[in-house]
Order: C-alpha cells, then sequence, then structure tokens
C-alpha cells in the first residue's frame, strides 16, 4: 500500500523564497536595458528557503557584477531587498523598486 502524504504539511517543510511575477519584470526590464547599452551579457536565478538571488554578469564565465536578493519574510519583518557587489552591499530596501534605483543613470545639467 501506499503512503498518505499531506500536501499542506509537505509545503510548510519546503518553503523557498521566489520573485513573484511583478518583480521579475523589474528585474527583466533593469537587465533588457543593459544589455542593450552592451554593460551586461547574462544573468542567473537561484533561491532556496531563506533567500532569492538574481546576478547579472558581464560575460557568462565570470562572477557575477551585482547579486539582487530577496530575503524571505520573517515574523517581526516582511522582505528585504539587498543589491550586492563583491560581497559588499550596496542598496538595502524593503522594495525592489526601491533597491533598483540604484542603476537609475545619474542626472546631468544640460546645457
Amino acid at each position: 500500500m501506499g503512503e498518505v502524504i499531506l500536501l499542506a504539511e509537505r509545503r510548510r517543510q519546503y518553503r523557498a523564497v521566489y520573485f513573484g511575477r511583478g518583480e521579475l519584470q523589474l528585474l527583466l526590464r533593469l537587465f533588457s536595458r543593459h544589455v542593450e547599452c552592451g554593460e551586461w551579457l547574462d544573468y542567473s536565478i537561484d533561491n532556496n528557503e531563506r533567500a532569492a538571488v538574481f546576478c547579472v554578469y558581464r560575460r557568462a564565465h565570470d562572477a557575477p557584477l551585482y547579486e539582487i536578493h530577496k530575503i524571505g519574510p520573517n515574523r517581526h519583518r516582511q522582505s528585504d531587498f539587498l543589491v550586492m557587489t563583491g560581497g559588499a552591499v550596496l542598496k538595502r530596501s524593503g522594495r525592489l523598486d526601491s533597491a533598483l534605483r540604484i542603476f537609475d543613470p545619474p542626472l546631468r545639467a544640460v546645457p
């Protein structure tokens, strides 16, 4: 005979943090803008029970230029988003669009 598995319990055991559809749209829009400029070439997405990570690369075999982390929520706070490069945190925010503003082009004076 087979074993009865309660899916609700199984899902609680294997919860993973992931990027939602809107978050992926923001990330891929940013990525495509930088690909168009020739700055970025490749990306990867990874996730586990604590975080989801979107990494961008200049070349496919290089270390990531930037890592965008979505840290899973806990009892005391909602998800946090981190933008990192080389192990250093460049920006931390509670919202992805706010964290991605670090990639906005700087303002220039118009003559």
